[in-house]
């Protein structure tokens, strides 16, 4: 379940990149995917995660696909990554969402 917070969250977070977005948006997810690509960098993978891998938050292969890398890379267990995360989300107005899975 934490990988899928996390995907969730960096979906979100590329969907709200947009002149409207607030700034507390655009640093909480700048600060998610610094993690992310933090525990990349520790596991030697050459994955780049940012707004591009969400292009279009509505096709499932890309969420499969982001989801197996990141389960992978053990983003999901990274207390770091969730924290973001989780903050990502409090901030895009998703609180429910983290009642629910945690």
């Amino acid at each position: 379940m934490s990988v899928e917070l996390v995907v969730t969250a960096l979906l979100a977070g590329a969907a709200a990149s947009t002149s409207t977005t607030t700034t507390a948006a655009v640093d909480a997810y700048a600060a998610l995917t610094a993690e992310i690509r933090r525990v990349l960098r520790r596991r030697e993978e050459d994955f780049v995660v940012d707004a591009e891998v969400a292009e279009d938050v509505h096709v499932p292969e890309q969420r499969a696909d982001l989801t197996a890398t990141l389960t992978a890379t053990g983003a999901g267990d990274d207390p770091e990554v969730l924290t973001r995360a989780r903050h990502l989300l409090v901030v895009l107005g998703y609180r429910s969402m983290l009642e629910v899975s945690d």
